[in-house]
């Protein structure tokens, strides 16, 4: 089976050399490889995908694919010391093969010898993924880093953000940003759009943070924008604190109610004092935002049918059950 592997994946590699290299050699030796997995193809698939199939299924950690394979310790004692050096050099191709392909955080230190943090305030991987010579393992890295800043979002319910990335759209190449298997952007545009993308929330969360205000200030602004927009607009940051002022008095906490049943299997069946109750708080605070909105925003805002109406509603939700930072009184 090891010689199988070595013929289909590693023809005219010397794996028995390479198992002598240690540190940024090996780390070299790596890449290179998984690059070269990634870039082709097995049928529809990169070969990439097809090693990683042969220890691994496509599950987050790596679950083992076939209990009798080479991973298992009895197939293991019939290999001789260099075929067991040879095997594990596979292993750790192989292993970044499975995170790059299926899109999974991995260890970055490990893998690129940096700094283990999948944000863009890590300007050494931005860099990296900006000039590396290996195209497509920085695709892939990017996608991952996209995907894992969507759930940081959704987790947060910073829906403007988790939207704006999960339909990444280029302007330049006209269509969704897919997954890289699945696109024809050159590699050094599609990492920058999704660089630009991630780099451009940040910054804007950055001005946030130097004007000093408060996380749901912010999450507010954006929701009525109804996208993340690259500045703070002075009207709607006075709509936003309107609304903040609110939902911070006559909002939050108000639909923790005892009626609430938490053995219904559907809203229908939750007590009607509790529907009424919800019912007419969130009705009030839709016509706080309809009065906000004709205060302080241009005609055609914030329309009781956009996404930002359907942002703002959810955000006051989440406050009414309790659901209200505060971590930062200092506005």
């Amino acid at each position: 089976m090891l010689a199988q592997i070595e013929k289909d994946y590693f023809r005219g590699v010397d794996l028995a050399g390479a198992c002598l290299l240690k540190g940024d050699e090996r780390r070299a030796f790596r890449l290179a490889q998984v690059e070269r997995l990634l870039t082709s193809r097995h049928g529809s698939e990169p070969k990439a995908v097809w090693l990683s199939d042969m220890f691994w299924t496509a599950d987050e950690g790596r679950v083992r694919m076939n209990p009798d394979s080479l991973l298992s310790l009895s197939w293991q004692q019939t290999l001789t010391n260099e075929e067991k050096s040879r095997l594990r050099l596979i292993l750790e191709v192989a292993a970044l093969c499975h995170d790059l392909s299926f899109h999974f955080l991995f260890n970055l230190k490990e893998a690129f010898g940096m700094k283990d943090n999948f944000w863009v305030s890590n300007k050494r991987l931005v860099e990296w993924l900006s000039t590396t010579e290996y195209e497509r393992i920085a695709m892939h890295t990017a996608f991952i880093m996209k995907k894992h800043a969507i759930v940081v979002y959704e987790r947060l319910h910073y829906m403007p953000a988790q939207d704006e990335l999960a339909e990444l759209y280029s302007t330049e190449y006209h269509g969704l940003v897919k997954q890289p298997n699945n696109t024809k952007m050159p590699p050094r545009d599609y990492v920058r759009t999704i660089l630009d993308a991630l780099l451009a929330i940040e910054r804007h969360w950055q001005r946030g943070r130097r004007l000093k205000l408060s996380p749901e200030l912010v999450m507010l602004h954006d929701e009525i924008y109804g996208v993340v927009p690259r500045r703070f607009d002075k009207g709607v940051l006075e709509a936003a604190q309107t609304l903040y002022d609110y939902m911070d008095t006559q909002l939050q906490g108000r639909l923790v109610l005892k009626e609430y049943n938490a053995d219904a299997s559907s809203w229908d069946e939750q007590p009607e004092p509790l529907r009424r109750t919800w019912g007419e708080v969130m009705h009030r605070f839709a016509d706080k935002v309809r009065e906000v909105r004709d205060q302080y925003l241009a005609e055609g805002w914030v329309t009781d049918d956009s996404l930002a109406f359907s942002y703002l509603m959810a955000h006051a939700e989440r406050c009414g059950q309790g659901w209200w930072r505060k971590e930062d009184n200092a506005r």
